[in-house]
């Protein structure tokens, strides 16, 4: 278990690709519980203004893991789709973590908002290793794999907004 993890933290670091994962259904589903965990801490831990839709956010995960699939099967890689996800769905469990982590030991001496602000820079070192991950999956170059992470982020990120507002207002 101790080397799965380091080769997350490998992966997460752009020293690894997903190849380095060992192909398995089980890692696979260790890494969508891992991501089902890390989502819940961060809705349970991380206290917002408004109301957040936790049904909504693993909606905005399934897309991201959709769109990267597609990539996969249009690239002519879909052989590569356990190793691909596990590594894209452990990493980003991992930095939901590092996230939370950042802002719990943060928000009591710098508050909330300024809290927030700084934990937020998880966010683009996680668009890069999910582009790492991509580059290495379909065998193009890290650049082109960063604008598809690009891509999919601002795909996502419409999903939410477009879906979180037609519920405002609602309590959930």
């Amino acid at each position: 278990m101790q080397q799965i993890f380091r080769a997350f933290l490998d992966i997460i670091l752009l020293r690894k690709g997903p190849e380095d994962l060992p192909k398995s259904l089980l890692l696979l589903a260790m890494a969508v519980v891992m991501i089902i965990v890390s989502q819940l801490l961060l809705h349970v831990m991380v206290e917002t203004n408004y109301s957040t839709d936790l049904f909504l956010e693993f909606a905005t995960e399934l897309v991201k893991v959709g769109s990267y699939v597609a990539v996969l099967f249009a690239s002519g890689f879909i052989i590569r789709i356990e190793q691909t996800m596990t590594a894209i769905i452990g990493c980003t469990a991992i930095m939901v973590l590092l996230f939370v982590a950042i802002f719990i030991l943060s928000r009591p001496f710098i508050g909330y908002e300024l809290a927030g602000a700084i934990a937020w820079f998880v966010t683009p070192w996680l668009i890069l290793v999910e582009g790492h991950i991509i580059s290495r999956a379909i065998q193009q170059h890290q650049f082109t794999g960063i604008a598809i992470a690009v891509v999919i982020f601002i795909l996502q990120l419409g999903f939410y907004v477009t879906f979180s507002a037609g519920s405002e207002g609602v309590v959930s």
